[in-house]
């Protein structure tokens, strides 16, 4: 896998990833980017803090191709045991705990998306929108309380226990 530093204006900035984490030998993680324990890093991910940083907490699930960076100015945050879909973006926003971005969505910078709350599959939320706690998000605007919490969480667990299965065969 490659864990890339980079240099910026003479800083050298490397990936911090608890030894916990399994990620795959296809995902790339680069720059300024801090992992908490216990995260699962499916194949060809891109994790890129090159204009900020990137902080992310314990128990997430990144799935194939999903693509979290940042933007000049904007950091992204992503907090505990969230689930970010096959192929979905993350870029500058922030993902408080438990929520689900469904596949293909596509979070744009300073979007803040709440506990508990749900992004549906190939949403779109536009810069500085806000998807409150217990809330989904489908389409391109809000659609009501987010009902599927269990079931997503039994996803979640699945997902990162096949992570850490794989993590132990290193």
């Amino acid at each position: 896998m490659p864990i890339i530093s980079i240099e910026i204006n003479g800083k050298i900035k490397s990936p911090r990833i608890d030894p916990s984490c399994w990620i795959s030998e296809s995902a790339w993680i680069i720059g300024d980017v801090t992992m908490g324990s216990e995260n699962v890093v499916y194949q060809g991910v891109i994790i890129r803090g090159d204009f900020a940083k990137i902080e992310i907490g314990e128990k997430n699930v990144f799935q194939d191709a999903c693509i979290v960076n940042t933007a000049e100015g904007f950091n992204t945050h992503i907090g505990d045991n969230n689930l970010i879909g096959f192929g979905a973006i993350v870029h500058g926003a922030t993902v408080k705990n438990n929520a689900v971005i469904g596949i293909q969505s596509v979070l744009m910078i300073n979007v803040i998306v709440e506990e508990d709350a749900m992004i549906g599959a190939t949403s779109f939320v536009g810069m500085g929108k806000k998807v409150s706690a217990g809330q989904k998000w489908i389409g391109r605007e809000l659609k009501g309380a987010n009902t599927q919490g269990k079931m997503w969480e039994l996803g979640r667990q699945s997902w990162r226990k096949m992570g850490l299965i794989m993590n132990k065969q290193k």
